[in-house]
This record gives C-alpha cells, structure tokens and sequence, in this order.
C-alpha cells in the first residue's frame, strides 16, 4: 500500500487533533479489510495521510442505553455475533454478522467499516435498517447523530467527508420476545456475497395482532432502506397467508420502483417476493 503518511494515535482525541492540523486527504483505517483490497488494485491511496484509529479505547464496546443499544465503532462483526446483549436485544444483527466473509475477515472487519465502505451486498446494512440505525459521527468538534439513510448516499458513497470519524452506532433495543429472521441468498452457503437478503423484525401483542413490524431487502436497492406504506400491510393485524403475501409481493414491487427495469428485475423481483412470503409464513403464521 503506497501513502503519505501513517499515523497510529493512541485516543480520540489524538485522532481528531490529526484530523484538524493535516493537510490533503486523509484516510481512516480501521479494520482495512476493504481498503487494503482497493489498495492492491491502485495507488489511490498514495497521497492519503493514513491515520490508524484500530483498537482506539472510545471506540470500543457495546452497552445497552434505556431504549436502544450503543455499538462502538471499531467493533468487528465477531464481537457483535457473540454478544450477549446483541444476541439477546438485537438477534437480526448477529444473524447477519455471522454470514460475513470469513471468519478471519469478521475477527477484523469493523461494523463502522461496513458502513463507510457502503457495499449494497453488505450483510450487516439489512438488518440495521430494520433496527432504526442511526450512526454517532464526530464532526469538527461536535457528535452528529445521522440515521443510517442519511449517511449512506449511493454504492459506495456517503455523505461523509474525510475529516469524519463515526465513532458508534445506535440501534434499537428490541423486546425479548421479538421475532427476527435474516435470510441470505448467496451462490453458495459460505464466503458467498449476497444476491439478496430478507431482513424483517416483527413483534405480536397478547392478543396475536402485531403492533410492531419492519421488512427490507439487501443487496438490491441502492442504499439501505424500509418502507412504511408495506408495514403498514400488517401492523394492528393478525397474519394470515393472505396479508402476509401481500406484505411479500409489495417487497418485491418495490425493485422495479426504486432501481427500475433491468435484465435481472424478471428473476430477482419473483425471487424476493416468493423468499420473504416463505419465511414470513414460517414464524409468523400460528401454528
């Protein structure tokens, strides 16, 4: 990898002193599991001042916060599968973590890494769509909270500048007995990368109505996102097959709204909507 210069600070706050006195690019390194690959590919990178903020202390750790959980920044994608709190609060984002990469690339990789990556295939953005993700970015000075949608512009672009530094994301906390599922379509069941993901979080009342429902699928839209007008399909309802294949076929309606007619809309179109009625039906029907 050519660069300029190579920084390692020690905190935060050497980070963000680095950030204010440098001059030119800088870029972040975290995990560097995407940027050491784009490396190999050119010379991008050798005008960058590289500031190596892997293991900072600030960004470290995941904590329950009253409503919602707390997920430093430089958190790998293992760290997140196994914990407790995660796996207890927030079952969905440990179930797509688990599908990403290798197991060597999740022990390295970063949550925060996969966000300014912006990668639509990747397995973690699904599922913090349908957690309400919001993300904790140190801007001049000052913590920005953004939601996800905001942060996230077009594949592989967001709305961040070089001299950003997001140093947590937030996501909700989901009752115990919360209903998740992450399904991933790959070529194959491991170290594939994603042609399609269904992502849904979904919650019953006592009296088998759902009062809370959220749906989205990854690697087909150009940015993560959740529809309200099809969660709406369900919310104050009891599920039965014919609410919950409409609540299907909606999703899937929704590739020719969003990215348009293109040679793999015949195939992905029935696939995701024939996918999400299939496991919608597997934990939501009564049995």
């Amino acid at each position: 990898m050519r660069y300029k210069d190579y920084y390692s600070p020690n905190s935060l706050k050497e980070a963000e002193q680095l950030l204010k006195e440098l001059d030119g690019p800088v870029t972040l390194l975290a995990g560097g599991t995407d940027i050491m690959v784009y490396a190999r590919e050119d010379d991008r990178y050798q005008d960058h001042h590289i500031i190596n903020i892997y293991g900072l202390p600030e960004l470290q750790g995941i904590e329950l916060k009253d409503d919602c959980i707390r997920i430093g920044a430089g958190v790998t994608h293992s760290e997140i599968e196994q914990s407790p709190i995660i796996q207890k609060y927030a079952t969905v984002l440990a179930d797509g973590c688990r599908t990403v990469g290798s197991l060597q690339i999740r022990n390295h990789a970063t949550l925060a890494g996969n966000i300014c990556n912006a990668s639509p295939a990747a397995d973690s953005l699904a599922p913090l769509a349908v957690l309400d993700a919001k993300v904790e970015v140190l801007r001049d000075g000052e913590m920005v909270l953004m939601p996800l949608y905001d942060v996230i512009v077009k594949p592989y672009r967001t709305s961040l500048s070089d001299r950003d530094l997001v140093t947590a994301v937030i996501v909700r906390r989901l009752p115990e007995d919360e209903i998740t599922c992450f399904y991933k379509l790959g070529r194959r069941k491991a170290l594939a990368i994603s042609r399609m993901t269904i992502t849904y979080v979904a919650h019953k009342a006592d009296d088998g109505t759902v009062d809370d429902f959220n749906i989205t699928a990854g690697a087909i839209f150009p940015r993560p996102m959740t529809f309200p007008d099809i969660n709406e399909k369900l919310l104050g309802k009891k599920p039965d097959e014919t609410i919950l294949e409409d609540v299907a076929r909606a999703l899937g309606n929704k590739i020719p709204e969003i990215t348009g007619i293109r040679k793999s809309t015949a195939y992905k179109q029935p696939v995701c909507s024939n996918l999400a009625a299939r496991i919608l039906k597997e934990k939501l029907l009564e049995v």
